[in-house]
C-alpha cells in the first residue's frame, strides 16, 4: 500500500513538473515577443516613439 501511495505522489509530481515547464515556456515566449514588438503592440496611443502609432 505504501508503494502505491509513493507511486501516486511521484506521478503527480512528474505531471505537475511537466505542466509547470509548459507554462514557463509559454510565459517566456510571450515575454520575448513583447520585448521584440514593444510595450504597446497594436495600440493607437499616438505616442511619438511608438512603432504602432497611427499618428
Amino acid at each position: 500500500m505504501v508503494l502505491a501511495a509513493a507511486g501516486s505522489i511521484f506521478s503527480t509530481a512528474v505531471v505537475g513538473g511537466v505542466l509547470l515547464a509548459v507554462v514557463l515556456l509559454i510565459i517566456r515566449s510571450m515575454w520575448k515577443k513583447k520585448k521584440r514588438t514593444g510595450s504597446c503592440a497594436g495600440c493607437s496611443c499616438g505616442c511619438g516613439d511608438c512603432p504602432h502609432s497611427r499618428g
